[in-house]
């Protein structure tokens, strides 16, 4: 149950699984997303760039903080958010990256946190799709920001419900 032991146990054992410093359990994978933007800072006048394929809540936690959601293409092979079109979106108003590792497959994770240094961009991991994946080395919702992970029945963990969100940034954390 909430601030229950074994909530605590599993968010230091989901930290440690992910290689980050912090597991946060939230209600759902949806309100990770929600949060993260908010820990950002991200709200009216900002625009987020997110993949044009993807469940429909990427978007709409965008909206639900008063940003705009600004929808990018994917590649053809993985179905992923295609860099080229981030780096072609990118605004002065951009403020983040919201990226989906879907169906089992990797974003290009190099491409992309290349393009968020150079713009100081922050981006958020959707790994709904990608518990325990890895990316040269690093596992799924440690190499950004922070990372978004959903527990819902279809999912390749779950619990029914639920989600978690990691970081390894004390100030988003």
């Amino acid at each position: 149950s909430y601030n229950g032991t074994k909530e605590a146990e599993f968010i230091r054992l989901f930290a440690e699984f992910t290689g980050t410093k912090y597991s946060i359990c939230t209600v759902n994978g949806t309100v990770t997303m929600q949060l993260a933007l908010e820990a950002m800072g991200i709200g009216v006048g900002d625009e987020v760039i997110v993949p044009g394929i993807t469940w429909q809540a990427t978007a709409a936690t965008v909206i639900d903080v008063n940003a705009t959601p600004i929808l990018v293409d994917v590649l053809e092979d993985t179905w992923c958010i295609d860099p080229a079109a981030i780096e072609n979106a990118i605004t002065p108003k951009t403020k983040a990256i919201m990226v989906v590792h879907l169906y089992g497959a990797f974003a290009d994770m190099d491409a992309i946190m290349e393009i968020a240094k150079k713009h100081s961009l922050y981006i958020i991991e959707d790994c709904a799709h990608k518990h325990g994946g890895e990316w040269k080395g690093k596992k799924a919702g440690s190499i950004g920001d922070v990372g978004s992970f959903s527990f819902q029945l279809s999912k390749h963990l779950t619990a029914g419900e639920g989600g978690s969100m990691t970081t390894s940034d004390s100030d988003l954390a």
